[in-house]
C-alpha cells in the first residue's frame, strides 16, 4: 500500500511538472523592441508549439533578478547583456544545472545605446565625438540654468541611469560646465528630445537604437577614442557605488536571449534561431507609431509582413500552424 501511495504521488508530481512545462512566462520589456519581440515569441510559442504563454511586465534589472531568484519569467527575449551586472553574468557563466542560459548572442543586429546629438548639430558644427561635445556646453544650454550645458539621461528606475551618472563623473563633466537633466520618465525623455529637435535647439543625451525616435529625429551617436574596458564597466560603471569611474566609450551592444533551465528543446531551438536586423525592427516601430499600435499589434503585423524571416526560425510544420492561425 505504501508503495502504491508513493507511486501515485510520483505520478501526480510528474504530471504537474508536465503541465507546468507547457506554461511559459515571457518578459514583456519596458521598451518598444523588447515588448514587440516578447509578443512575437508569445504568439509563435502558443500557435506554433502549443504552449500557454503569459507576458510578465519587466525591465532589465527587475527581470534578471527575478529569474535568478525565482526562476520566472522563463524567457528574457531581448536582454542587453552588457547591462546585466556582475551577479547575472557570473550566474550565466557558471553553467550549473540551476543557472540561467544564454541561447543567443545577437537578437537585434545593429542595436546600441549611448549619447546622441541631432544631425543638424553635426552638420553645423562638425561635432561627432564625446570630447568635442563636452568642450562646447554653450551649444547645449540646460533648460533651468543656461549658463551650463545640459545632458539628458535615463529616468529613475532604468538601469542605464547609473551608467549615465557614472560616466558624467568619469568625464568630469561638472567641472567642464555641465549639469544633468533628469527626464522623470521614459515619456519625459522622449518629450525632451522631440521638443528640442522640433525647435532645432542643441540637445545631447542618452538614447538607444533601434527606436522610432532615432529615425524620426535624425539622431547621431557620439563616438569616443577611449578604449572600452569591459572589466571596469562591470566593476564600476554598471554599479550604483562607483568610487573612481574612468572615462570610456559606451560598450558595443549585445542583445542576447536568456532563459531559465528546463525549457522544451524545440522552444530552445526556436529561440536560438530567432534574430532580427535592426532595420526591420525600426520599420516595425515606425509602423506602430504611425498607427498607434500596441506591441501585440506589432507582432501580428510583423508575422504577416515578414514570413520569409520568421519561417527560417521554425520547422515547416510549425510554420504551417502559425500561418493558418493568422488567416
Amino acid at each position: 500500500m505504501k508503495h502504491l501511495i508513493l507511486f501515485i504521488s510520483i505520478m501526480l508530481i510528474t504530471m504537474s511538472m508536465i503541465v507546468k512545462a507547457d506554461d511559459i512566462k515571457i518578459a514583456e520589456l519596458n521598451w518598444q523592441s523588447g515588448s514587440m519581440i516578447a509578443n512575437i515569441d508569445a504568439y509563435i510559442l502558443k500557435h506554433g508549439y502549443g504552449h500557454n504563454t503569459e507576458l510578465v511586465p519587466g525591465g532589465i534589472d527587475a527581470t534578471i533578478a527575478s529569474m535568478m531568484a525565482t526562476g520566472s519569467p522563463n524567457i528574457f527575449g531581448e536582454a542587453w547583456t552588457s547591462l546585466l551586472g556582475e551577479d547575472a553574468t557570473l550566474n550565466i557563466q557558471s553553467n550549473d544545472q540551476s543557472s540561467l542560459i544564454q541561447l543567443r548572442d545577437e537578437v537585434v543586429a545593429g542595436a546600441g545605446e549611448g549619447w546622441y546629438i541631432p544631425n543638424y548639430i553635426v552638420e553645423q558644427y562638425g561635432l561627432t565625438t564625446i570630447d568635442q561635445v563636452l568642450a562646447r556646453p554653450d551649444l547645449f544650454p540646460h533648460p533651468e540654468d543656461p549658463s551650463k550645458g545640459g545632458i539628458v539621461i535615463c529616468p529613475e528606475g532604468w538601469s542605464c541611469k547609473k551608467h549615465n551618472e557614472n560616466l558624467f563623473r568619469a568625464f568630469d563633466m561638472e567641472a567642464k560646465g555641465w549639469k544633468i537633466i533628469n527626464p522623470g520618465s521614459g515619456t519625459g525623455l522622449n518629450a525632451y528630445w522631440e521638443g528640442q529637435v522640433l525647435k532645432e535647439k542643441g540637445v545631447v543625451g542618452y538614447y538607444w537604437a533601434p527606436t522610432v525616435l532615432i529615425g524620426r529625429l535624425g539622431m547621431v551617436k557620439l563616438t569616443s577614442d577611449i578604449e572600452f574596458d569591459n572589466a571596469h564597466w562591470s566593476d564600476c560603471i554598471a554599479k550604483l557605488e562607483c568610487a573612481d569611474p574612468k572615462p570610456m566609450n559606451w560598450p558595443s551592444a549585445a542583445t542576447g536571449t536568456i532563459v531559465t533551465p528546463g525549457l522544451d528543446s524545440a522552444v530552445a531551438d526556436y529561440l536560438t534561431a530567432r534574430g532580427l536586423d535592426g532595420s526591420v525592427v525600426t520599420s516595425m516601430l515606425v509602423w506602430a507609431d504611425d498607427n498607434q499600435a500596441t506591441a501585440k499589434d506589432m507582432a501580428i503585423e510583423f508575422l504577416n509582413r515578414y514570413p520569409k524571416i520568421w519561417k527560417t526560425w521554425v520547422t515547416p510544420e510549425t510554420a504551417k500552424k502559425i500561418t493558418e492561425s493568422l488567416q
